[in-house]
């Protein structure tokens, strides 16, 4: 029932805030290694607030860099390739998830913008999961692709699965680089 709340409130603009600060509240939880479990749906203006920030970071490291590769096929479009004129924005989409979810990870330790926009640390992020993010990466695309009749629905719980393994494997990486190396 939480996630048809969360799916029924990504349709209404403006309201999708609320949704994006569940998605907020899912990922701080794992950053602070807690159980996964679905919280309720309760302090709104908390919700409403940190929901801009996590669209806001969504926007930029994850709609944006597949907007600008977008853009880069249109002049591929002169020529008939079909499908295959989309392929240039493969990589983008692939790092969408995993890039703004490591943007919230790095902006939820002080609340700061600029800490989520930081590409060299988020680059590092990326690289020290390079080979732990396709496969989920991967099967988000798939269910996207599956549960399209139901998008907001999929959207919703996607987001919610794919945040919350990105962010939960953030903290695996870097408490395993705090402990001392055990011979």
């Amino acid at each position: 029932m939480k996630c048809i709340v969360g799916a029924l409130l990504l349709v209404v603009p403006v309201a999708h805030f609320f949704a994006f600060g569940y998605l907020y509240e899912l990922v701080d939880r794992a950053r602070r290694g807690e159980a996964f479990e679905l919280p309720e749906w309760e302090d709104w203006r908390r919700l409403f607030f940190n929901g801009v920030a996590a669209f806001v970071i969504f926007l930029v490291l994850g709609v944006l860099p597949i907007a600008l590769c977008w853009i880069l096929t249109l002049p591929l479009r002169l020529v008939d390739f079909g499908l295959l004129v989309y392929l240039p924005m493969a990589p983008a989409v692939m790092l969408a998830l995993p890039l703004s979810a490591a943007g919230l990870y790095q902006y939820q330790r002080r609340e700061e913008y600029a800490d989520a926009f930081r590409p060299w640390v988020l680059l590092a992020m990326l690289k020290a999961t390079r080979g732990y993010f396709w496969v989920p990466t991967l099967a988000l695309v798939g269910f996207f692709a599956v549960g399209s009749p139901l998008m907001t629905f999929t959207v919703f719980v996607g987001f919610a699965a794919s945040w919350t393994f990105y962010i939960a494997f953030f903290r695996h990486i870097e408490q395993s680089r705090r402990q001392p190396n055990r011979v």
